[in-house]
């Protein structure tokens, strides 16, 4: 999946000039458009990998090895995701069908026809089979977002300093992990008085203690795994 990843890589390179630490993204829009060698590239990666998917499909969902040390491992029963107030893939795998994209739509994800994946089990074998076919769907949302994509202006005329009015809000998209919110309280002036990102990470690691009892140190690795945390996101 190192060749999939590296081209992946390579497209956000081609935007933003960066391969990992990406800064392209701004209040009302994007720094500069998109340069003319990306439509094309985005294109073809979008055309070859669904044979990629495949692959990944061929060598790993009936593979005994995957399946005797996935299966029934580690289940997060659906009720104790809920009360944790796990999300993302974690949620969808013990059978919760929520996505904030099609919950509570923002941006234009209103307009796009994708499905939500979930699990029955809630054990480490589903959270794998839920990120396979979360990355079709993310398939089909880039091919309609390419078909429909508008010409025009890139970014807003944004000042550069921003009196939000005085209150509180809060705003969450679903990423990859789950849901990323973050809350801010408002003075009045060009900083938040009080600024908490909700982190996904650090929420569904909650769950780590329970689905560990009764396996052995050798199932520790992949039930840590399968919740796909990122230590940054605890930290912070």
């Amino acid at each position: 999946m190192f060749r999939e990843r590296e081209r992946v890589i390579d497209l956000f390179e081609m935007v933003s000039g960066q391969r990992l630490l990406y800064n392209f993204m701004r209040v009302g829009g994007f720094n500069q458009d998109v340069p003319e060698e990306f439509f094309p590239a985005l294109e073809k990666f979008i055309r070859q990998m669904p044979r990629y998917i495949n692959e990944y499909e061929q060598l790993l969902k009936e593979n005994e090895i995957l399946l005797a040390r996935a299966k029934g491992v580690g289940i997060l029963p659906r009720e104790m995701a809920i009360s944790i107030s796990a999300s993302g893939p974690v949620l969808r795998a013990s059978g919760v069908e929520w996505d904030l994209r099609k919950v509570a739509p923002y941006s234009v994800y209103d307009r796009f026809e994708f499905d939500i994946p979930t699990g029955t089990v809630g054990d480490c074998y589903d959270r794998y089979r839920v990120r396979v076919i979360e990355m079709q769907q993310s398939l089909r949302i880039i091919e309609q977002a390419m078909r429909d994509i508008p010409s025009g202006p890139v970014k807003s005329d944004v000042p550069q300093l921003i009196r939000p009015p005085v209150g509180e809000a809060y705003g969450c998209i679903e990423a990859p992990k789950g849901e990323l919110g973050f809350y801010l309280v408002s003075d009045g002036s060009i900083a938040p008085y009080r600024c908490h990102i909700r982190a996904p990470s650090l929420l569904n690691l909650t769950a780590l203690r329970e689905m560990m009892v009764g396996w052995k140190i050798q199932d520790a690795i992949i039930i840590f795994g399968s919740i796909d945390i990122t230590m940054g996101e605890v930290d912070r």
